[in-house]
């Protein structure tokens, strides 16, 4: 099984777009401006965000995935896939993935030299990776940490929604229960991207994350052109 590191120091590009599933991530979808992103860096796709159309990455944490019917289009797509070690029990069904094992310090804490990823969410794994990646600007879609018109993912919107094909998702007291761990995780990788040069934007400026600083989608195009 081939190790996330062996990635580093392949890519060359000044932005990485992260796309959480969010109820925002919806919205961004239907600007004419979402479609072109792959034309300015990469992207990296968390979770159930494999539906928001191909990426570059795809990552997550959660084996739990593996259980909705969008899993398939995990399986399928081209992108580079990257999970979590405990995923290495399916390791039938995940030949073709590489795998990062979770940091040794706590979730807020980096050691900016060690070579794992942040765990205690998919979105701060993603973060982690781009931040290592050495990208100039991290701009991500969809961390809202709020329900939107009482929906909490994006594909809510969707008229076919995808499906559990076995219990896979808490409710959402379950879900926000945890929303101040992942916090702590956003704080710390502010700072490990402050020390490698790099900025990151929340593009919901409706969002609940405080921590990055927080844009409209809509001037993510002017930031990447320095206007």
């Amino acid at each position: 099984m081939k190790n996330y590191t062996e990635l580093l120091g392949k890519y060359n590009v000044n932005n990485i777009f992260i796309l959480g599933a969010g109820p925002s991530l919806y919205f961004n979808m239907q600007e004419p401006f979402f479609k072109e992103l792959s034309k300015y860096g990469l992207i990296i796709s968390v979770n159930s965000a494999i539906l928001a159309g191909e990426p570059h990455f795809w990552i997550s944490n959660d084996s739990l995935c593996m259980r909705w019917s969008w899993w398939k289009n995990v399986k399928k797509s081209k992108c580079i896939k990257i999970v979590r070690n405990s995923w290495l029990k399916y390791k039938d069904d995940i030949r073709d993935f590489y795998i990062f094992k979770p940091r040794n310090t706590p979730e807020d804490v980096i050691d900016f030299e060690e070579k794992n990823l942040c765990y205690p969410c998919s979105v701060s794994s993603a973060i982690d990776l781009s931040i290592q990646l050495k990208c100039k600007n991290i701009f991500v879609l969809g961390l809202d940490h709020k329900l939107t018109e009482d929906k909490h993912h994006f594909w809510q919107y969707f008229k076919n929604q995808p499906r559990q094909l076995k219990p896979a998702q808490a409710k959402w007291d379950v879900q926000k229960s945890v929303f101040p761990i992942h916090l702590k995780s956003y704080k710390a990788l502010r700072g490990f991207a402050e020390y490698k040069n790099c900025k990151i934007y929340n593009c919901n400026s409706d969002s609940k994350v405080e921590i990055f600083e927080k844009i409209k989608f809509k001037d993510v195009e002017k930031i990447i052109n320095g206007r």
